[in-house]
């Protein structure tokens, strides 16, 4: 069985955050105003901005205060680019520098790339040992990706085990049902979902918008909540909005009744079959 390693559900997602110097007090606004609201887990990346993401993680932090650290969760990734052992190592450095903090949570492999998984492994392992992350994790992995990972995690003999991976997840991508998720459930593995929203399109559509108005809850509380009927879920949506930010914090206490869940499978199938792993 599955345990959660997350002390949330859900958490603020930074993906496009930092790539605008004219979106920058917003976006610190937005980071700093999650912290204050109580949001506990806050997920980024190097590639972020190119480490833009972190560095305003970073002032948000500063402004919050020392203790504000001790009661988050942060995560970050890095690219496949620098996965080599010394990369991942020289690679959570910096992102730790630019964040102003001594470890981070978790640390996971953004996508594959052309280092093998054992070399990005022995890079994991010694951070862990280190004590410059408190876990590792993956990224973009189908089911074929995450068996390939765990052989080469047994082939280091880590001590360690992945926690988890960040995928797409939404009510309009539910291709992971089919085999991955089964697998990720099999193995112990948390399921982080990335723009669980849908990227956007889905808040517009007219039947979640209808249902989401007979529950007296918006279209983005439905599909959050949604989410996170899966026992392994945490959902990291991004917003910069202050009451998209509430709104997006209250879906992680409610639970959707079996009717809307029937209407929502009407709405949106279940996956029938395999299909290629959906990254944005």
């Amino acid at each position: 069985m599955t345990t959660l390693s997350f002390q949330s559900r859900l958490g603020l997602g930074t993906w496009q955050m930092g790539e605008s110097m004219r979106s920058e007090v917003e976006e610190l606004t937005a980071i700093a105003s999650a912290i204050a609201m109580g949001y506990r887990l806050i997920d980024t990346a190097e590639m972020y901005g190119s480490g833009q993401a972190e560095t305003l993680i970073g002032k948000a932090l500063k402004h919050a205060g020392k203790s504000a650290r001790d009661h988050l969760q942060i995560v970050s990734k890095v690219l496949p680019s620098n996965a080599s052992t010394k990369g991942t190592i020289a690679a959570c450095e910096r992102s730790i520098k630019r964040m102003g903090c001594d470890y981070l949570d978790c640390y996971l492999l953004h996508w594959q790339g052309s280092h093998s998984y054992e070399s990005t492994l022995e890079g994991m392992i010694t951070l862990q040992e280190r004590g410059l992350i408190r876990s590792y994790g993956i990224s973009n992995f189908d089911a074929s990706d995450v068996n390939a990972w765990l052989a080469a995690e047994r082939n280091v003999g880590s001590p360690y085990a992945t926690i988890c991976n960040q995928v797409y997840y939404a009510l309009n991508a539910r291709g992971i049902e089919y085999d991955l998720l089964p697998l990720m459930k099999e193995k112990g593995m948390a399921l982080m979902a990335y723009s669980p929203l849908g990227a956007g399109s889905l808040m517009r559509n007219s039947q979640l918008i209808a249902l989401a108005k007979q529950a007296g809850l918006t279209p983005a509380q439905v599909a959050l909540a949604w989410v996170l009927r899966q026992p392994i879920a945490v959902a990291i949506p991004k917003t910069i909005h202050a009451d998209r930010l509430e709104e997006n914090l209250e879906a992680s206490e409610i639970l959707l009744d079996a009717r809307i869940l029937e209407e929502l499978d009407r709405a949106f199938p279940p996956p029938l079959k395999k299909t290629p792993l959906h990254i944005i």
